[in-house]
């Protein structure tokens, strides 16, 4: 269990389980395994619940959104990023936040700022018929993960790294459905679910850290990108380091190593 190990020296509480032991905190599914490593600190939510909520707390809080809006052209004078010219408007600000996933490395182009990301494409299958599944898993071996949502079960996975685009490979979809019936041998991934699969493009640095804070090329950018699979566990704690950035606070943590200038 030298997983559970290094999960414990980071100060983790996890849990070596049997298979007598799964079944207790799984009963309803059948599993084909030997065990499973518990990480008890873990939790798990259904985005598309929490996403309405989000949205209209920040609207309520008089929050403008603008939506459907492309990034044409930034406009710079010296070491500043004077207007944001998009698809339908244009923008001035003190401070400008760059959070735009996969596509950052694109728009940090526009600044003259090398940003080395790519994008990696996951796949995603929902299915609606109950599972019996209670809790998320990570399938190792087959490096799938499972996720019960409200109303679904979520099987994902892969790491494709195939430039920006929503094309989806059957191949990697019957991977993933194959992974969930070898470890849950009773669950058969229907061919509809399989053709409702979708993707999802997540923004992959070299090192698999994060861009946190400003470049030296550009003192009213802060950046808040690369993520990877992590954006939705990390988001929150990068919005407390980017609003200390902007409010010129000193941080909660180092981020020398988020630094968007570091070289690989």
């Amino acid at each position: 269990m030298a997983v559970a190990q290094k999960a414990r020296l980071l100060g983790l509480e996890v849990k070596a389980l049997d298979l007598a032991a799964l079944k207790k905190l799984e009963p309803n599914v059948k599993l084909d395994v030997k065990g499973a490593i518990h990480y008890e600190c873990d939790r798990h939510t259904t985005p598309t619940e929490f996403m309405p909520k989000m949205l209209n707390h920040l609207l309520n809080a008089g929050v403008i959104i603008q939506t459907n809006e492309e990034v044409l052209d930034i406009s710079t004078s010296s070491d500043l990023i004077t207007e944001i010219k998009t698809s339908t408007a244009s923008y001035t600000a003190d401070e400008v936040v760059l959070a735009a996933g996969s596509w950052s490395g694109k728009i940090s182009k526009q600044l003259a700022i090398n940003l080395p990301l790519q994008a990696g494409k996951g796949y995603s299958i929902n299915v609606k018929k109950p599972t019996g599944i209670s809790i998320p898993a990570v399938l190792m071996e087959a490096k799938a993960a499972v996720t019960p949502m409200q109303g679904f079960t979520r099987f994902a996975g892969t790491m494709e790294f195939s430039g920006i685009n929503d094309a989806i490979r059957k191949e990697r979809v019957e991977a993933i459905a194959k992974a969930a019936n070898s470890y849950y041998p009773e669950i058969e991934i229907s061919r509809e679910d399989k053709s409702n699969a979708k993707s999802g493009l997540r923004p992959v640095s070299p090192d698999g850290l994060p861009y946190i804070g400003r470049s030296k090329s550009c003192s009213n950018l802060v950046f808040a990108t690369g993520h990877a699979m992590m954006g939705w566990s990390l988001g929150p704690a990068t919005g407390i380091l980017v609003s200390e950035i902007i409010e010129g606070k000193n941080t909660a943590m180092d981020i020398e190593p988020f630094n968007p200038d570091r070289k690989f």
